[in-house]
């Protein structure tokens, strides 16, 4: 009798441990699933950070964006340039002075507020802030910057 008890008991510890185990773990789970969207966005903000000195972006001085340049990749980024950087979305946007028209063209620009370079949806965007340069070509030719930021969402991985 003493032996089928102490199996018993053996039984309902074992049950027991796997029951808390199963907790365990699907805490766990769920905490680096968090994690992960954490580490996404952290990684999102250093790329925001990188583009502004990235040589397909910069322009003369050496943490600004060539806007410019960024609306000739633009055009060009579907065909040559499609697997450059591996982000969802990539957008410059001029904070200041704001402009009332939305997405740049070669038809609005420079009175445009927003360059998306690649347009997906996943996660969140974070942004930096960057200077915005573009070369005027009155009175003789000056390069003039503004205030902007640049939003970058990273792929899932």
């Amino acid at each position: 009798m003493q032996i089928q008890q102490m199996a018993f008991v053996l039984v309902a510890l074992m049950i027991f441990f796997g029951m808390v185990a199963l907790v365990y773990f699907s805490v766990r789970i769920g905490n680096l699933k968090g994690e992960a969207e954490s580490l996404g966005q952290e990684r999102a903000k250093e790329l925001a950070r990188a583009f502004a000195s990235a040589p397909e972006l910069q322009g003369d001085c050496s943490s600004c964006i060539d806007f410019d340049k960024a609306l000739v990749l633009k055009e060009k980024f579907d065909n040559e340039y499609k697997g450059l950087w591996k982000v969802s979305y990539l957008a410059i946007q001029k904070v200041y002075p704001y402009s009332t028209a939305k997405e740049c063209t070669k038809a609005n620009y420079p009175e445009c507020s927003t360059l998306t370079l690649i347009n997906g949806t996943v996660g969140t965007a974070q942004g930096a802030f960057v200077n915005i340069c573009r070369y005027v070509p009155d009175h003789g030719g000056y390069v003039k910057c503004e205030l902007g930021k640049i939003f970058v969402s990273v792929e899932n991985p």
